[in-house]
């Protein structure tokens, strides 16, 4: 075990056997220890966890659900572009997706349409900060608490990001934040609710009761899903792991799943260890993108989208986040730089309109655009000096054509 963990660094901290051994012989003791760590880096008060970010999104609705006044309100807004996953939470939970467009320049939710979406029916608008990029919660904030509903935001890309000093996730009535591979902290798995207001955490609680403890066979696949996540982020075991399609894995139906268990004891002591470490992989990953940025925004077909104006922000940028003038572009510089070995994405590819065509009653022309422009680069510590180089030469390369 050992051995595996000195594998995993510095995607994970090392974890000598003898630190996992008290988590499985005091698993409830582990869990609160990780929560109580939780909230003190985020200032919550108080955070719970669940197998999946998906299992915690589920159980908070359900929570708003149970406790909330007025049992009409059965809408959730979406941005129209973001993972599929969580609309069809919102479905499994009983409620009714919304969608709103966003701005391709930030993100951001359309203002005027979000507006004109929320009512005395919407339960809960889920702002999302997307790649590590914080979004402006004070104007959406403000109109969710006009229409009566709650602002959840979905910091599962952004664990240790901030707005003015406080981190996201902690801005809104409740923050999401994902334990995931590929996610800022991970533990192979896992997902938290942050509760900013003490009088919400009685209803939550109460909702995370219901929920089984975990088996141990939880605990070796979790910790063999973050083995494997780790050594595919290798050069050489990207390269194997996208020739299987590992990459296209959150593309499907089949792979929105999740199971309603607790988070497991050796999940908790991978997340203790890890978040020890947090704020120095974030800055990490945030110098490989500046040093990405400084050259590519000098292109005229390059856009990277640009933080929350007004606000004082501090992204980590798990990717970067790049929109070219096309799909066509979007798609030759895709092969451009998957040929190079560089271990680009094109995200959900679809608007959550085209995947849930029942959920198409609008216009989102700036969801549209990103679903078909948008390109993500590695921010991660496998990122060298000469891929950095390597990047920015194809993408000049295609702008002398």
């Amino acid at each position: 075990m050992t051995a595996l963990f000195r594998h995993l660094a510095p995607v994970t901290t090392p974890l000598p056997t003898a630190t996992l051994l008290p988590a499985l012989r005091a698993p409830t003791a582990a869990v609160a220890r990780f929560c109580h760590s939780l909230e003190q880096y985020l200032g919550a008060a108080n955070c719970f966890v669940a197998a999946s970010g998906r299992t915690a999104f589920y159980l908070l609705l359900k929570s708003l659900q149970t406790h909330g006044l007025d049992p009409a309100r059965c809408k959730v807004i979406l941005p129209a572009y973001t993972c599929p996953a969580l609309a069809k939470v919102v479905l499994d939970a009983g409620l009714q997706p919304c969608l709103v467009d966003i701005s391709p320049a930030t993100f951001a939710y359309d203002p005027t349409q979000l507006a004109q979406q929320l009512s005395r029916q919407t339960l809960a608008v889920l702002l999302v900060h997307p790649f590590g990029l914080p979004q402006a919660v004070a104007p959406v904030k403000m109109l969710a608490e006009q229409a009566g509903a709650v602002l959840i935001e979905d910091a599962a890309q952004s664990m240790g990001a901030a707005i003015a000093g406080k981190p996201v996730g902690t801005h809104g009535d409740y923050g999401l934040f994902s334990l995931g591979p590929g996610k800022p902290l991970s533990t192979g798995g896992g997902g938290i609710v942050c509760v900013r207001d003490a009088a919400n955490v009685r209803a939550v609680a109460e909702q995370w009761q219901t929920l089984p403890a975990p088996s141990k066979r939880a605990s070796l696949l979790a910790v063999a899903r973050l083995a494997a996540f780790t050594a595919a982020f290798h050069p050489q075991g990207w390269w194997l792991a996208t020739r299987a399609g590992a990459h296209r894995v959150g593309e499907h139906a089949a792979s929105w799943g999740y199971v309603q268990t607790r988070l497991t004891p050796a999940q908790a002591m991978i997340g203790l260890a890890q978040l020890l470490h947090l704020d120095a992989y974030n800055a990490q990953r945030r110098a490989t993108a500046e040093r990405l940025i400084e050259p590519l925004q000098q292109l005229d077909f390059v856009h990277i989208p640009g933080l929350a104006q007004g606000e004082q922000t501090a992204p980590i940028y798990l990717r970067l986040p790049i929109l070219v003038t096309s799909h066509a572009l979007r798609e030759q510089l895709f092969g451009a730089l998957w040929a190079a070995g560089i271990g680009v994405g094109r995200m959900y590819g679809r608007t959550l309109a085209e995947i849930f065509p029942s959920l198409n009653v609008g216009s989102y022309p700036g969801a549209d655009a990103i679903a078909q422009q948008l390109l993500t680069l590695p921010t991660h510590h496998f990122v060298t000096a000469q891929d950095i180089d390597r990047i920015v030469q194809i993408f000049r390369q295609h702008k002398a054509r």
